[in-house]
């Protein structure tokens, strides 16, 4: 029954029964001005009350955030803005198997109910997934860049790990290699360039300037690859620090923080000169983004906050041209706020660190933040723009051989659309 204290967003359940198979992420059913409207639970507490002579009762009471109306033809959600009248009854909706769905990115658990993403505003509106180790962020960024593909969005990864390569491979052209191996051989030349320009020394202009030709080629709309991998580790580019004496010069080697820099400057001055656009042109995926783009208090070098900085005023420029960024880390607290707060759509999976916690309860709110630390792995709490729902929702995300099974037998290969 519907007990008191429920308001628009949250319903309070007063249960006792016993019997019921009941726990957090579970949809109950109640009706709002004759619309039955799901409810997802996300809290219980045990309360007890004195009865006559003093005799006591026992019951649990259900705290459930509102989804909305499901909405059969859209395969969505629809908002309804009221409450449900008072001891109103309450329904548990039935645990049933979901069938693999192309477009969805996962389904409440226990049931059939999909939660659905739109690519573009991934992209345009930038993404976060966060998380601990081994709780499945990577084969939902995968997941997530596979749906950019597919909806023709050219992806740029910036990968430590090496895993997007052979998990991509399908959509891999196979000059990639000869691109990227040609990029490499540009860098270590320079730590012999001295010049009397500082600023022309080592081998920073010839490195950006390989790569503006690479990624105009790449990001031009007839050409058909929509896939490049770059290592940063695997580059080795040189800086000159000081002015030449008798020759020589003090050199310094760029961190992966300021190549990461060079990447996301160079991919906005291109499609900067494509002209303004609404659509999602380029993603860029910061995997391991902690070693990329980190907080000013966890870089190891001075160049690496004035890099990170950098890469963070090119994505807050980049929305108009087409540009955003997918953030991938462990390590919440260790990733710049600059790009994290850009991040319109997040993805959070099971998180311990306090500042993880403080940061993802701004945008899911407190219910759903204190369930973070217990999720399962491969479940998550959604939230944002490309969301088929309005609100934070909990969602078992999908089994990666399942959506393999269902998504590519339509999607392109070898990096053709």
């Amino acid at each position: 029954m519907v007990a008191a204290d429920t308001d628009i967003s949250t319903l309070v359940v007063e249960v006792v029964r016993t019997d019921l198979d009941l726990k957090e992420g579970c949809l109950i059913e109640v009706s709002i001005a004759s619309f039955p409207v799901l409810y997802q639970i996300m809290n219980g507490l045990t309360k007890e009350e004195i009865l006559q002579q003093k005799n006591t009762r026992g019951y649990v009471r259900i705290h459930a955030k509102k989804i909305g109306c499901w909405n059969h033809q859209e395969q969505r959600f629809e908002v309804v803005k009221w409450i449900t009248n008072p001891n109103a009854p309450v329904f548990l909706e039935s645990t049933r198997s979901a069938a693999a769905n192309r477009d969805a990115i996962g389904y409440f658990p226990g049931t059939a109910y999909p939660v659905c993403v739109d690519p573009v505003p991934l992209v345009t509106h930038n993404t976060a997934i966060l998380g601990i180790l081994g709780a499945g962020k990577s084969f939902l960024a995968l997941e997530l860049v596979e749906r950019m593909l597919a909806a023709k969005i050219k992806v740029i990864c910036l990968d430590l790990t090496k895993q997007y390569a052979d998990a991509l491979a399908r959509y891999y052209a196979p000059e990639e290699q000869e691109e990227f191996t040609a990029l490499q051989a540009v860098g270590p030349p320079g730590k012999t360039n001295v010049q009397q320009n500082v600023e022309e020394g080592g081998s920073i202009i010839p490195f950006q300037e390989k790569l503006r030709e690479q990624l105009e080629a790449f990001l031009a709309s007839s050409d058909p690859r929509l896939l490049k991998i770059y290592n940063p580790v695997a580059f080795e580019v040189w800086r000159q620090d000081s002015k030449p004496f008798k020759g020589r010069a003090s050199m310094a080697s760029l961190t992966p923080t300021e190549i990461t820099r060079i990447f996301t400057e160079v991919t906005l001055e291109v499609l900067q000169g494509q002209g303004m656009t609404d659509g999602a042109r380029c993603c860029l995926v910061f995997e391991e983004a902690h070693s990329l783009i980190p907080e000013w208090n966890a870089v190891a070098t001075e160049g690496d906050k004035i890099a990170t900085n950098g890469t963070a005023k090119a994505i807050l420029q980049g929305r108009k041209y087409g540009l955003g960024c997918l953030v991938i880390t462990q390590r919440t607290a260790n990733v710049t706020k600059s790009i994290l707060n850009q991040c319109n759509t997040v993805f959070a999976l099971r998180v311990f660190d306090s500042t993880g916690m403080e940061f993802l309860r701004n945008y899911i709110g407190e219910d759903y933040a204190g369930v973070l630390s217990t999720l399962e792995d491969r479940h998550a709490v959604v939230f944002g723009r490309a969301s088929s729902c309005r609100d934070p929702v909990l969602v078992r995300l999908n089994d990666r051989n399942d959506f393999l099974a269902v998504f590519r037998q339509t999607a392109p290969q070898s990096g053709q659309p």
